[in-house]
């Protein structure tokens, strides 16, 4: 197959020679919304015969999506989907939607086909097979190009992270729930920003912080405890809508002082938890930032203050200064690291 990956993952019927042509369907779903992909593979690569995007809250389950999307089509012979949420034995319930995904159940509709659903940052591990290089960026440059070990820190509607063993040849990926492990407050000011989310949650974890309702959060952090001013304009632009683009809009366009302060701690925030994930994983082979956010705040993602975090961490600021971290542009990683399993790996 004329595939060229990026990054040598290790899929399991990557070096068959009796390819047979097949349709694949894949999607990525999420709390806020469903990308759809159908393909074809052949021995050319993989050719989109449709692509659509849903908006979760628009539908009851994810079966009526599936109907809407497969209308008038040819049906699939391989399928794999994305979903965020722990999977375990081929089946989900969402973390941040009420819905739930059977593998069995899915291929009993298509009629025994083989059906795969993978964590969303496990297929996203997956898709960084199938990157450009145009679409990954340099946010921080590693002193050491030795090969090893990958993370991945994905900020969006949650904060997922997964990791990729290095077999000394190829790239295992493996999920894990560890946006959900406790926040751990380095400064005092950690401290009263901790204070002040267990007066809201009985369990504080990193994506509390480290996703979209983060920014927002780490926003009335510093207007109710620090009181620091925020314009009326904003507070009305707020009203009825999402503020968290609201709030990076305003600090990418250096119009609101406590929407920049509220993303640079959003910033150091990511740094402090990607410390963890590269000492905790010993990823010398890189960490990628992926996710909604860090490819829009890119701007924002200032180097410096990486440099300082990871100076900052203790004996291990070495091997943290060996590690360099991308960002993967890209936003559909995952669909695409579903339709690479689906075709290498089902």
């Amino acid at each position: 197959m004329n595939l060229q990956l990026l990054i040598p993952v290790a899929f399991k019927n990557l070096h068959l020679k009796d390819e047979k042509d097949c349709v694949i369907l894949a999607g990525d779903i999420g709390g806020t919304k469903a990308n759809m992909l159908l393909s074809h593979y052949s021995k050319e690569g993989l050719k989109t015969i449709k692509e659509n995007r849903y908006a979760s809250k628009d539908f009851h389950s994810f079966s009526d999506i599936l109907k809407h999307f497969l209308q008038g089509q040819q049906q699939p012979d391989k399928i794999c989907f994305s979903v965020a949420g722990p999977v375990i034995n081929g089946k989900v319930k969402f973390t941040n939607l009420s819905w739930h995904i059977d593998a069995q159940e899915i291929s009993k509709h298509f009629g025994g086909k083989p059906v795969a659903i993978l964590n969303d940052l496990e297929s996203t591990a997956y898709g960084l097979a199938g990157l450009k290089k145009e679409e990954l960026t340099t946010l921080y440059k590693g002193a050491s190009d030795t090969p090893g070990n990958i993370a991945i820190l994905a900020a969006g509607t949650g904060l997922g992270e997964a990791g990729l063993f290095f077999d000394g040849k190829n790239y295992h990926p493996f999920a894990t729930e560890g946006g959900h492990s406790d926040f751990a407050p380095r400064s005092k000011r950690d401290i009263e920003v901790l204070t002040f989310l267990l007066v809201r949650h009985e369990h504080v974890s990193w994506e509390r912080l480290l996703s979209g309702n983060g920014i927002y959060t780490i926003w009335q952090y510093l207007t109710q405890i620090e009181k620091k001013d925020a314009p009326l304009w904003l507070i009305k632009e707020m009203e009825n809508t999402d503020p968290a683009p609201i709030i990076s809009k305003a600090a990418m366009a250096d119009t609101c002082p406590v929407c920049a302060e509220a993303i640079e701690m959003f910033n150091r925030y990511l740094a402090i938890e990607a410390v963890n994930m590269i000492l905790k994983l010993k990823t010398l082979g890189g960490l990628y930032l992926a996710g909604g956010i860090a490819p829009k705040l890119l701007p924002l993602l200032n180097p410096a203050t990486w440099k300082e975090v990871f100076n900052q961490s203790g004996r291990m600021k070495q091997l943290l200064n060996d590690v360099t971290v991308y960002v993967v542009l890209n936003e559909k990683a995952p669909l695409i690291g579903a339709s690479y399993y689906a075709c290498l790996s089902l």
